[in-house]
């Protein structure tokens, strides 16, 4: 799996991260993370070498984009770990700022999705600040769909901001029951 573009800004590649990804993957989260208003953590919680074992899990899905040989961006899968829900998985994503608006994620998240249906995975779930419009809005091209929100989940500076809950169906799907909610 890799995809390879030609832009002015330079060559990238989308391809699944390896353990010597690591340093590189952390640096990308981190800056993100930096920022303080797209990613609920402010600081990755994983050592290099942490880094290094989450990638060898085969059961999980870590896609990074690289341009001139720096990662600006990286995508998770994670696979639900229970017997109940292995057909689920979360979707993460983080893109360095200068690397926005390139259609990078959207490529990612489409390689993720790609994945996830050859490993039998039925749903794809992330949540979203209802803040990150430009997010929204990407997702809900994708295909995404809005399964929830919780009202007033985080307090950013000080601004109270939703958790916006989307799904995406990896194959036909549809059900009009509201269990009375």
């Amino acid at each position: 799996m890799m995809l390879k573009r030609t832009r002015s800004e330079g060559n990238y590649a989308i391809r699944r991260g390896v353990p010597a990804d690591a340093r590189g993957i952390i640096e990308c989260m981190q800056s993100v993370m930096d920022e303080k208003i797209y990613l609920v953590s402010e600081y990755y919680l994983l050592t290099e070498r942490g880094e290094q074992e989450r990638l060898k899990n085969k059961d999980d899905l870590t896609l990074v984009c690289e341009v001139n040989g720096k990662i600006v961006g990286v995508t998770t899968i994670q696979r639900g770990m229970y017997r109940k829900n292995r057909h689920t998985a979360s979707l993460g994503i983080a893109v360095k700022k200068d690397y926005r608006h390139m259609h990078i994620g959207t490529k990612m998240i489409a390689e993720a999705i790609s994945w996830s249906k050859q490993q039998g995975i039925d749903k794809i779930n992330l949540e979203v600040f209802s803040s990150n419009v430009d997010a929204i809005k990407a997702y809900r091209k994708l295909g995404f769909q809005y399964e929830g929100v919780r009202k007033r989940q985080f307090l950013i500076g000080d601004q109270y901001v939703d958790d916006v809950l989307m799904t995406y169906f990896t194959s036909a799907w549809n059900d009009d029951r509201t269990f009375g909610v």
